[in-house]
């Protein structure tokens, strides 16, 4: 057997090894590199990727501290014959649990990287642009009444305004990253790698839909309807100035515009498919766990068309998603 041969033998049952997040976070270094060796586009990714990394490493360490929490406070009031047990199952005792954390870590911020990026420059991918269809779909959803306009005739309370600007723009992110802690700490083993399968794959289907049907949302088609409420939405109204001149910019060729929200993306909602996916997989950390994601989901998909980012059909696509994503991690692994 030559040494070419051993080579690719190694290599071969190396690949076979791979998580599926794994295979993605490669495609997706993959597409990122063929995108740039054919755009004219500037950004810096390597900066992005680390920039990730080291939040995704906070995330991680959170975690640890979590986990361990969980087991001290279960050795407390426990006999020495059941503490010896606890300290058996105790994961950040085996070398598996930091390697799995690394594996996770380092996909993350590939496959984030290449999320964002693309997701910046769809412009530059497809020029096309769906939001009268959108428009029409959200129509014939609401049986001949626009949903978007139902929601702001519904929640038309300044207070309220206010209470979804924070929602949707702050409580979001504290929530999005509150679960990725949660299932790192709570799910065990291979339902863990399961769990992130199955995040990983989300945000890439719905990149993928991103690009094939490339949308603006409808503050940023019909911006009338939303210039009243948007008087009590700072916060909205500065994340979407940014966002319509990120994507304005490279409309008109202007393609070395500083990045900082990573553009304009309506079909699907991904704000509603986090807190789907999140309540899939909710069950094996608890109820109250369960429960709270459940609860976020609706208030979720009434700030992504109060705020007008997103049409009724973003949100029910984006549930798609999530469980789609949902059946494909759960059949990747089996339990161990």
């Amino acid at each position: 057997m030559t040494v070419f041969s051993r080579w690719t033998r190694r290599l071969g049952k190396g690949l076979r090894k791979l998580y599926l997040f794994e295979w993605l976070a490669l495609i997706s270094v993959a597409t990122l590199i063929l995108f740039f060796s054919t755009q004219p586009v500037m950004t810096q990714p390597l900066g992005l990727a680390l920039w990730l990394f080291k939040r995704m490493a906070f995330l991680a360490f959170l975690s640890t501290v979590l986990v361990v929490l969980m087991n001290a406070w279960n050795l407390i009031f426990r006999s020495r014959d059941q503490q010896r047990q606890v300290l058996q199952s105790f994961e950040p005792r085996h070398a598996s649990y930091w390697i799995d954390a690394g594996r996770i870590m380092i996909s993350f911020s590939l496959i984030q990287t290449t999320h964002l990026i693309l997701k910046a420059y769809i412009p530059l991918i497809n020029s096309g642009n769906f939001d009268a269809l959108l428009w029409r779909l959200n129509s014939v959803l609401g049986a001949g009444h626009d949903p978007v306009v139902m929601v702001l005739r519904l929640f038309s309370a300044p207070s309220v305004h206010r209470a979804f600007d924070i929602l949707y723009s702050s409580i979001y992110f504290l929530a999005l990253w509150a679960g990725v802690i949660v299932f790192f700490a709570f799910l065990r083993g291979r339902s863990r790698i399961r769990f992130f399968n199955s995040f990983f794959v989300m945000w890439q289907l719905g990149l993928l839909l991103y690009v094939l049907l490339p949308s603006w949302g409808p503050v940023f088609t019909r911006p009338e309807l939303f210039q009243e409420i948007l008087m009590n939405m700072p916060t909205t109204v500065g994340v979407q100035r940014q966002l319509f001149l990120e994507t304005s910019s490279l409309v008109a060729g202007q393609y070395n515009v500083i990045i900082r929200f990573f553009g304009l993306a309506a079909f699907p909602s991904l704000h509603v498919a986090v807190f789907v996916l999140y309540s899939l997989w909710a069950p094996k950390v608890g109820k109250v766990w369960l429960w709270w994601n459940v609860v976020l989901i609706p208030l979720i998909l009434i700030g992504s068309m109060l705020t007008g980012y997103h049409y009724l059909i973003d949100g029910l696509v984006g549930a798609l998603v999530a469980a789609c994503a949902w059946v494909i991690g759960k059949r990747t692994l089996a339990d161990s």
